[in-house]
């Protein structure tokens, strides 16, 4: 069997100050009606919504771009462009894919590093020729190797957690329905650490295995639980 090397990768997240985006999104007449919750700051006008969750996760909604009957492709990607040069960020994903929805396209953009998907780093848009609707982005502005190659567990190891699991669950998974590497930030799913504090950190090389019920992230390095997300 070949033996494969990854090395891991240094990751920041781009950050979003409220004060900032208050200024791109709103007039100087309108004024946001503001709201604070535990790690979340709510921005409310008119028409537009927007909450920064932890400073790096933005929710964006806006109530006056409605259905639209014909959606042209080049126009949203435009739309999406000048979104992100409203929050100050290029449009460096190299990794998009769309589906048509009703009334308007879902665009969703990631990134990946030699060839390997970065998992927790995704933009999602809602866009017809009106404008951007919805828009969902958490996002690392670096991306830079950390170290050499580091030979990596194969799938077969990384798919021996899955029974684990299913024993320290209440719903446990029926079938496993794809296993792909890839890479993850997180602190090991034992959460000693903070997540919202950390800004920038190591990502790791991870087989993301998808069951029915979970998506689970194994350290391809040393097989721990670097995450367990919920199937949509």
């Amino acid at each position: 069997e070949k033996k494969i090397g990854m090395p891991s990768i240094i990751v920041k997240y781009k950050l979003f100050k409220k004060e900032d985006i208050a200024e791109s999104f709103f007039s100087a007449g309108e004024k946001a009606e503001e709201s604070i919750s535990e790690d979340t700051v709510k921005l409310k006008g008119k028409n537009i919504e927007i909450s920064i969750k932890d400073s790096r996760e933005l929710y964006y909604s806006d109530s006056s771009i409605k259905p639209a009957e014909a959606i042209d492709e080049k126009v949203c990607s435009k739309h999406i462009s000048e979104f992100l040069g409203r929050l100050d960020m290029a449009d460096d994903a190299n990794i998009r894919i769309w589906s048509d929805m009703e009334g308007y396209k879902r665009f969703i953009y990631s990134r990946s590093f030699k060839g390997m998907p970065i998992y927790n780093s995704a933009m999602e848009f809602y866009v017809n020729d009106f404008g951007v609707q919805k828009a969902r982005i958490v996002w690392f502005e670096t991306v830079r190797q950390a170290g050499k190659k580091t030979e990596v567990i194969s799938p077969l190891t990384a798919l021996l957690y899955v029974p684990e699991h299913n024993k320290n669950t209440m719903l446990p998974s029926g079938e496993v329905l794809d296993i792909q590497q890839g890479y993850y930030f997180g602190t090991g799913a034992g959460g000693q650490v903070d997540v919202s504090e950390v800004v920038e950190g190591t990502a790791f090389p991870v087989w993301k295995i998808e069951t029915d019920r979970d998506i689970i992230y194994i350290n391809a390095y040393n097989e721990k639980v670097e995450g367990i997300e919920k199937r949509q």
